[in-house]
């Protein structure tokens, strides 16, 4: 990906397990304590758009590097929104660069968003993570 801003948005899925929807409904003020301090990770506490379910999930450095170098030079205000770019341009985005790798391929796009969202889950399964940690961090109903 060559766009500052793709960058971002793929590194921040795979880091974190945000779905597109909840990453792009990301406002500056968000983040904005954490990251004006140099903090890693950041910790976002957040409320599934999808289904409503409180979760706490986190962008690593590598996410916050490239949110950095995309943020440069950006007027923010509290209600500016990280990521100013529609659903339906990051899915024709990554068709686009998923099509220089895979060629022209049928149905749904195998270099989708949401394929970041499971190798988060993915990763961290080879890691051992506990899956009731990796459920809740994906913003999943989790038994009380």
């Amino acid at each position: 990906m060559d766009k500052p801003i793709y960058k971002s948005i793929a590194a921040s899925i795979v880091q974190s397990g945000l779905s597109l929807s909840d990453l792009l409904s990301l406002k500056y003020g968000d983040v904005k304590e954490e990251f004006e301090k140099g903090i890693t990770p950041i910790c976002l506490s957040l409320t599934r758009k999808k289904t409503g379910i409180f979760f706490i999930t986190f962008l690593g450095i590598w996410s916050i590097k490239l949110l950095r170098d995309y943020l440069a030079n950006r007027k923010l205000s509290e209600e500016t929104p990280i990521h100013e770019v529609s659903s339906r341009a990051v899915h024709a985005y990554f068709c686009k660069t998923a099509q220089k790798f895979a060629g022209n391929f049928k149905g749904r796009n195998p270099y989708s968003p949401h394929s970041l969202r499971a190798a988060f889950r993915t990763f961290l399964s080879v890691r051992k993570v506990d899956p009731l940690y990796i459920e809740f961090w994906m913003g999943h109903l989790i038994p009380e």
